[in-house]
């Protein structure tokens, strides 16, 4: 009887332990100390080629690749040729060099598994390569053939306008691409980043007009050239020297992008289309890069629309009004103008009104309030800990280096710019929440049938509409 008393105590102390599971079990995910986070800039080597053309090297040995990235300034497009640039671009990619014609260019990256890829946009054209350490000169070589001795043969040029002839023609199939299209055309009047191509602006682009402009964007000044991957300093100036030395300025200046001007007046801008749905794109103009509140405004529109499920313009409207399939807000910040504020969001014609007027409830109440100290720690933990992963593989590196460099800014503005986020308070960002958010600025599009809509657009404002036809 007593061995059995004796077992039962001992099992019942040891019902009263913590489980070896329990043990091991940790606390809180608040109570782990986690270290602030670093970007640290990859050591690099800068180097400068007699003819202007700026370089540098971030050495990476860990696989036997190279990037590389060769960014040139260009003009913006005149008025009646936009799509100049897209047309050179893929015409000087797709069309090769007098010397390399386009089918033995292809064939050549093909069988060496490189990768060469020409894009651009109102203020520069670039060439970026992917290739194996031991191809590098002749992917340098191709390049210097391609921007010296373009073919841009007839037959590419017409298979590039008539694409794009084609996509205009379409170009009013998505809703929500109209709004896009039509808030930036209203907020950038009469500048190149409010103008889209059309069917006359692409007839008017000859042969003749794209070898000016490469002659014009091809030059040496301002030009930038940077490398990442398994070559050293020596070998990247060295092989940049023999390829590249011979580019020669031609003289004159580059086009700048001009200082954007009055955007079109206040109101609502209705675009007819038969369509289930509403689509709403609202906005502003906002500030330029140098501005000493670009930090605090990029927080700023993380909270409101820009941090996915976690921004309140999402769990007001998505989840706890149900109103709307998609929502969410930018703010950018160009270094050549003043950027834009928008919001857009999709939702059924019938809730379409309501949609709105909470769009723009939200958008004043953190204009006058800013964010919780709860919504701002929250979304503050969450940008920090994506900001870094905007810098994940070394030709995400290298393309923001070669901005920055071009543009003339520092090269560690990552590091300095996550120092600012993390010493940023609620203060600052409700700070600039008051002095950059203008509700009564708005400029809102509207993209369906006004007919079956919960509401007249008049209700929110002067109406305005918009012709989807028009040239």
């Amino acid at each position: 009887m007593k061995k059995y008393t004796f077992l039962s105590i001992i099992l019942t102390l040891i019902a009263f332990l913590p489980s070896s599971s329990e043990a091991r079990r940790p606390g809180s995910y608040q109570d782990i100390k986690v270290p602030e986070l670093r970007w640290e800039l990859p050591n690099h080597t800068d180097f400068a080629l007699e003819n202007g053309i700026a370089g540098f090297v971030v050495e990476d040995h860990e696989v036997p690749l190279v990037d590389f990235e060769l960014l040139f300034s260009a003009p913006p497009d005149p008025a009646e040729q936009v799509g100049l640039y897209q047309i050179a671009a893929w015409a000087l990619r797709n069309g090769g060099a007098i010397t390399l014609p386009a089918d033995s260019l292809n064939d050549l990256i093909e069988f060496k598994g490189a990768n060469l890829w020409i894009s651009g946009g109102q203020d520069n054209i670039f060439i970026a390569v992917t290739c194996l350490t031991e191809d590098l000169p002749l992917m340098l070589s191709i390049v210097e053939q391609l921007v010296s001795q373009p073919a841009y043969p007839q037959d590419k040029i017409e298979l590039k306008k008539s694409t794009m002839q084609e996509e205009l023609r379409r170009r009013n199939d998505q809703p929500s691409e109209i709004a896009r299209r039509e808030i930036y055309r209203l907020l950038y009047q009469n500048h190149p980043w409010g103008r889209d191509a059309s069917l006359a602006t692409i007839d008017a682009i000859t042969r003749n007009d794209i070898l000016s402009y490469h002659q014009t964007v091809f030059q040496p000044e301002g030009a930038v050239i940077g490398f990442t991957g398994d070559l050293n300093s020596e070998t990247a100036r060295d092989l940049s020297a023999r390829y590249l030395s011979g580019l020669k300025k031609r003289g004159g200046q580059i086009a700048k992008v001009p200082p954007v001007g009055e955007p079109s007046e206040p109101g609502v801008y209705y675009a007819f289309k038969d369509v289930n749905q509403a689509y709403i794109m609202t906005g502003h103009l906002t500030i330029d890069y140098f501005d000493p509140r670009r930090p605090a405004s990029d927080m700023m529109n993380y909270i409101l629309g820009g941090g996915s499920f976690q921004s309140i313009l999402t769990k007001k409207i998505r989840i706890d009004a149900g109103l709307a399939y998609s929502v969410g807000s930018r703010f950018t910040t160009p270094t050549d103008g003043i950027g834009v504020f928008r919001v857009g969001a999709s939702t059924r014609l019938d809730q379409s009104g309501r949609t709105l007027e909470l769009m723009r409830e939200v958008i004043s109440q953190f204009a006058l309030k800013g964010p919780t100290p709860e919504e701002f720690e929250a979304a503050r933990q969450a940008f920090l800990n994506s900001y870094i992963w905007q810098y994940e593989t070394s030709s995400d590196i290298l393309g923001q280096l070669v901005y920055y460099k071009w543009k003339g800014l520092p090269l560690d503005t990552p590091q300095r710019d996550l120092d600012a986020y993390q010493k940023m308070t609620l203060e600052d960002v409700r700070k600039v929440a008051s002095e950059l958010l203008h509700p009564d600025s708005l400029i809102t599009v509207v993209v369906g049938d006004k007919a079956k809509m919960d509401r007249p657009l008049e209700d929110f404002g002067r109406v305005h509409n918009l012709d989807l036809n028009a040239e």
